[in-house]
């Protein structure tokens, strides 16, 4: 696992973020922070608590967690044994149970994706996280930058160890879902989550240019996000 800074702003609060599979911080570039400092953990090949974000942690009266995708199953396992120390915990469109064909991907997806990873297939699910051209655009312009044998291995590494967690060990406040995720399908997480502080918001797996910091995205986790003025039924992409 990787940890990095996206804004270092010397200030008493921090949120730590862990991003999904793939990912690094060129798509988060839009999100500003004003009264935040937002430290990201990514690339999960190994998972576990480094000294150094312990320490990163002490320094701050106040920390909150978000996690997306696959890093809502990293946020639990990173940070349950500390959860009491977080004032906010977010799980945008994930699981504690993301292999799985009623809880989270359909394990023969998950495992096809591994075996045809390629250009191609990433960009399709580009293409399936965005759901519309507009948003997929925009992404593009601030895709990851990393190799693509990178996210093949991290791939590799949560297909043989993202377990399931039980919705009563869950360390998460608020949980956010899209009604039209097609990564990880809007059924599959109801089903999982069940009850609690769920919201139920218009978009697709990717959420985040519906907010423009991550201070709005703490105080307002459920915004809700109406497709960009002009949206046409041409504008939605195929699966």
């Amino acid at each position: 696992m990787k940890i990095q800074w996206l804004h270092e702003n010397h200030k008493d609060r921090l949120l730590i973020f862990c991003n999904g599979w793939g990912m690094d911080g060129a798509p988060f570039a839009p999100l500003g922070a004003h009264d935040l400092d937002v430290l990201m953990c990514y690339d999960y090949e190994g998972l576990t608590l480094q000294q150094d974000l312990q320490e990163f942690m002490d320094g701050y009266r106040e920390i909150s967690l978000v996690a997306w995708s696959m890093g809502v199953w990293a946020g639990q396992c990173l940070f349950a044994p500390i959860s009491e120390r977080f004032e906010n915990i977010v799980a945008i469109n994930g699981t504690l149970c993301p292999i799985h064909d009623l809880y989270g991907i359909p394990v023969e997806i998950f495992t096809a994706s591994l075996s045809q990873f390629s250009e191609e297939a990433l960009l399709k699910f580009y293409r399936r996280m965005c759901r519309t051209r507009v948003l997929l655009n925009r992404f593009l312009a601030f895709q990851p930058k990393r190799e693509i044998a990178n996210q093949r291995e991290e791939l590799k590494y949560l297909l043989e160890n993202a377990d399931c967690h039980t919705l009563e060990s869950s360390i998460y406040k608020d949980v956010v879902i899209a009604d039209h995720d097609h990564i990880m399908y809007t059924d599959n997480q109801l089903r999982f989550w069940q009850s609690g502080n769920i919201h139920l918001v218009d978009g697709s797996h990717f959420l985040f240019y519906g907010w423009t910091t991550w201070d709005e995205l703490l105080q307002d986790p459920a915004k809700s996000r109406k497709p960009p003025s002009g949206l046409t039924t041409g504008d939605v992409l195929g699966s």
